[in-house]
């Protein structure tokens, strides 16, 4: 919707930092700046398959990066 010009959204740095288009402003909320806790939630109890296991591990990769381009920039 944001990108059709008919809205707004709040989203996380991390995703808006690797957004890139041109069209879209964005407006960082400051005094306080917000905060979030990422979380991913599977029941303990099952196998944890091997599709799974990528997306975690990517993910936890791609945050990583994520945080460590934040702070160097």
């Amino acid at each position: 919707m944001v990108q059709s010009g008919v809205g707004a959204c709040v989203l996380p740095r991390l995703l808006l930092e690797n957004l890139h288009n041109p069209d879209i402003k964005v407006v960082h909320l400051r005094n306080p700046t917000p905060s979030q806790d990422i979380c991913l939630i599977y029941r303990s109890d099952r196998y944890v398959g091997y599709a799974m296991r990528t997306f975690i591990k990517t993910l936890r990769a791609y945050i990583e990066t994520a945080i460590q381009h934040s702070k160097s920039s």
